[in-house]
């Protein structure tokens, strides 16, 4: 039996031939500059505008801090706190004793009796990421179509990754001269 086992095995082995590039080691620079989609978080906010909800608990993570900085800079939510999962106080966010028992409030900005953010969606996707260099940046920004995707429209955030500054809006990022991944759009119409 197990010379019948191991003869299939050979066999497999001859039809599989490993590619000399390939190695059985993952690559630790494969994923290393990519950030972690927000997509939770645009999810619920979007779903928590809808609602008309005034306040919304999100999960505390670096980057839902530095995209919901940004939404709050570009008037998109009225404030962003600190605190555990119970209740909006910085001192509970201190006395909290696990990470998962920590979270981000956040009050969403109405205006005339409608939620300022009326669609938050991904435009880079785990299947597509959408990177871009700094001169397509200025034209996504400036309304045209880049790589399959339809250019911002006025009065839309685009958040923008760049492996070396963080975080930016898209405008931002045509200031500063620089490209990077293009992860979702925010704006305040349909």
């Amino acid at each position: 039996m197990s010379s019948a086992v191991s003869s299939v095995a050979a066999s497999a082995a001859r039809y599989f031939v490993r590619s000399p590039l390939r190695t059985s080691q993952p690559n630790p620079l494969r994923h290393s500059r990519l950030p972690v989609l927000p997509h939770l978080l645009l999810n619920k906010l979007a779903t928590s505008a809808s609602a008309r909800l005034s306040h919304v608990s999100l999960p505390f993570s670096n980057v839902n801090l530095s995209v919901l900085s940004l939404l709050h800079r570009h008037g998109f939510i009225s404030s962003l706190s600190l605190g555990s999962t119970a209740l909006p106080s910085p001192k509970a966010f201190v006395e909290a004793k696990s990470p998962k028992d920590k979270a981000l409030w956040v009050s969403l900005k109405v205006r005339d009796e409608t939620p300022v953010i009326r669609d938050a969606r991904l435009v880079s996707k785990p299947g597509r990421r959408v990177v871009l260099d700094a001169d397509e940046v200025r034209r996504f920004v400036g309304g045209k179509r880049v790589r399959f995707v339809r250019g911002a429209k006025l009065g839309e955030v685009i958040l923008i990754h760049n492996g070396r500054l963080g975080w930016l809006e898209g405008r931002e990022a045509v200031r500063k001269g620089v490209g990077g991944e293009v992860v979702a759009r925010v704006g305040s119409f349909k």
